[in-house]
């Protein structure tokens, strides 16, 4: 069973085309063959490294909603979460709290040009 995220009427030729497996995967898999579907997707590079001084969007914090910290993991997951499900950096903010950014995009997630970089070696123990 497919599905498409969208209204019927929303549905396109070029949706369908993108959203469901090629006559060369349905003829495999009619063959009883293995064929890959949906394409194995490039994760493109994450923008910060482990020690890189942040400012993440959180709610209740002042300056303007922005909290300074140092990412301490990439590609973090928690056990309760699907699989496959990650988040691409966890954060350890200057208040104490660790929390993750769900998305590596500047609306959640910067650079933050006042900060220095976190060493890394010293905080490995």
């Amino acid at each position: 069973m497919f599905g498409l995220p969208m209204e019927a009427k929303d549905v396109t030729a070029e949706e369908l085309a993108h959203m469901f497996p090629t006559m060369d995967v349905v003829e495999k898999w009619f063959a009883g063959e293995e064929a890959e579907w949906p394409p194995q997707q490039e994760v493109p590079p994450l923008r910060f490294d482990i020690g890189t001084a942040v400012l993440c969007k959180v709610g209740g914090s002042s300056n303007g909603g922005w909290a300074p910290g140092h990412i301490i993991q990439l590609w973090y997951r928690e056990q309760t979460w699907p699989e496959g499900a990650f988040a691409p950096y966890k954060i350890k903010l200057e208040d104490g709290r660790d929390i993750f950014a769900p998305a590596d995009m500047d609306q959640i997630i910067k650079l933050n040009p006042n900060g220095r970089p976190m060493d890394v070696q010293a905080n490995k123990a």
